[in-house]
């Protein structure tokens, strides 16, 4: 007699039952199918059990979100088949396209003018080893090219990974100061080539030793005071050490989990006799309060120290990283802290999304789609080594929003943000917000 039960029906219907989550089984043996392309080791090294460990229903749902954080698969399924007196854990897995673009759209400010839109070319998972080449095009405000090459087991052996990036770019001139003195706006010609070795100390905890050169080229000799080494061509050489904590369920959009990055880059200025540190600390927690509903918060700090800093390479609130109400407020210094707390709920838990067409691979038309409403909270300040941090001085700002899911290719999210005078602004982009 064999007894076959699905921890997918489980994520849907007992998702909530402890009764159901106390129940440990042994596993006797793992089987994957579907991977057509994809070799096993690259889903197997994603479990945190092995044949041999007990584990439960939760344990199933962990892992099947943890496979499909691998950003390979449109589909996966972990089933338990109890056959002989033999628990066989199922894994089965449904291959995404290999090779697809991907748009992206970023609004840094009010006006169209300064919106970069464009497009990313990824191949994935090259060799069935989960390695990403990406190429990406991105115009309008700030245009820039990059290269990207990914490889997550470079030495199968050691554990080891290794990620390569090259990029140019015309990067406009975020500073006020640089442009009150230069006295109208302008931008840097930027050149970046940033090469890391990561170890993968186990699922969760991975070390990187993090290599990097970069060429920044003013417009003129203008502004020689403000760049480091006193021309209008700063040569830098960057090093630095990093270390990640990551044990997310799904690592798209998190329900359970932490993470944890800690970032020290030292910065050696080729033509100058000058240096300078940078340090990031990103941390994240996740949580189910309350069957789906969930609670989420980030905490994120960059801290900049040295004998002479250049401005280009000032923290700042207002582009990247920004306080939802206060998007388009700019401020720079040599600090910066952000932190973010959400409460978010599944309108649409899952949906595998599934339709055949004549001629184009089944591949290319399906999804995991996934609509979550959201309440957040956003504070956030730039402050310099030289100054207390003040709670006065904190941005503000709170609403709503709506996260559109299309796994494992992109996402869209529309939020409605009030700042701390009452003021609302409208943001729309192709990113979660942590």
């Amino acid at each position: 007699m064999c007894f076959i039960f699905t921890a997918n029906l489980l994520a849907q219907e007992v998702k909530n039952y402890s009764s159901v989550d106390s129940i440990y089984f042994y596993v006797d043996s793992i089987k994957i199918l579907g991977n057509e392309k994809t070799e096993n080791f690259i889903i197997l090294r994603e479990l945190n059990f092995e044949i041999g460990d007990t584990v439960n229903y939760k344990t199933l749902r962990y892992n099947r979100d943890r496979i499909f954080s691998l950003g390979i698969f449109t589909k996966v399924d972990l089933n338990l088949e109890q056959s002989i007196g033999k628990n066989i854990i199922s894994i089965l897995v449904e291959e995404s396209w290999f090779i697809f673009p991907i748009p992206f759209l970023n609004v840094r400010e009010k006006t169209l003018e300064r919106t970069s839109y464009g497009v990313s070319l990824k191949f994935k998972n090259i060799r069935g080893r989960n390695e990403t080449v990406r190429a990406t095009v991105s115009l309008g405000y700030d245009p820039f090219y990059s290269f990207e090459y990914q490889n997550p087991l470079l030495v199968a052996s050691l554990d080891l990974n290794c990620s390569l990036t090259f990029a140019y770019g015309v990067s406009i001139n975020k500073s006020e100061i640089l442009e009150t003195f230069y006295g109208e706006q302008f931008s840097f010609n930027t050149f970046i080539t940033n090469t890391i070795l990561g170890k993968r100390l186990n699922e969760e905890n991975n070390l990187f030793l993090i290599l990097g050169y970069s060429k920044i080229n003013a417009p003129s000799n203008k502004l020689n005071d403000y760049m480091a080494s006193r021309n209008s061509v700063d040569n830098r050489i960057s090093a630095g050490l990093s270390y990640l904590f990551d044990s997310r369920n799904l690592k798209q959009f998190a329900s359970n989990g932490e993470y944890l990055e800690l970032t020290y880059i030292f910065n050696e200025l080729l033509n100058s006799d000058y240096n300078f540190n940078v340090i990031n600390l990103d941390f994240r927690t996740y949580n189910e309060i309350y069957k789906t509903l969930m609670i989420r918060g980030r905490f994120t700090t960059r801290h900049t120290f040295g004998k002479f800093i250049p401005i280009y390479d000032y923290s700042t609130l207002g582009f990247d990283y920004y306080v939802r109400g206060n998007r388009y407020l700019f401020s720079e210094g040599n600090n910066r802290v952000l932190a973010n707390l959400e409460v978010a709920y599944p309108i649409l838990d899952e949906w595998n999304f599934g339709i055949d067409l004549p001629i184009i691979p089944n591949s290319l038309t399906r999804a995991r789609i996934s609509i979550i409403a959201s309440l957040f909270a956003d504070i956030g300040t730039i402050f310099n080594n030289y100054e207390k941090i003040k709670l006065i001085n904190f941005s503000k700002g709170y609403g709503l929003g709506l996260t559109i899911l299309f796994l494992p290719y992109n996402s869209f999210s529309l939020e409605y943000a009030i700042n701390e005078i009452g003021k609302g602004e409208v943001l729309i982009g192709t990113e979660v917000s942590f």
